[in-house]
């Protein structure tokens, strides 16, 4: 249970930040007009510049030799997502009840036979 817990981490981590997660914070240099600028590896980059990191050549290999395994996490992952996002926003409308509140309850003046003396 735990691993299966640990690749959705892992799969949440590349959906969320998915360039970090594939590549690190791995560079190349590339010569334009006769100098040498440094840019961050991205999907872009000239093919032998970048590795992949373990992260991203394990999930890769496991979604592309089960194409089912993607496209379901690939789902979950955006129902997830759609529930945090409706959930955040039912808790910022809801109105919150005071301890007042809380502590009285629904009750009535009426019902309380100490007020009605």
């Amino acid at each position: 249970l735990f691993s299966y817990a640990m690749i959705a981490l892992n799969q949440l981590a590349l959906v969320a930040m998915p360039t970090y997660s594939t590549y690190g914070s791995q560079h190349y240099m590339v010569m334009e007009n006769g100098t040498d600028v440094v840019k961050p590896c991205d999907n872009r980059s000239p093919p032998g510049e970048c590795q992949l990191t373990q992260l991203a050549s394990i999930i890769t290999r496991f979604t592309i030799h089960a194409n089912l395994y993607g496209a379901v996490v690939t789902y979950l992952l955006s129902a997830f997502v759609g529930a945090y996002v409706i959930g955040f926003v039912v808790a910022a409308v809801r109105r919150k009840r005071s301890f007042l509140e809380k502590a009285v309850g629904d009750r009535d003046a009426e019902d309380d036979p100490l007020l009605n003396l």
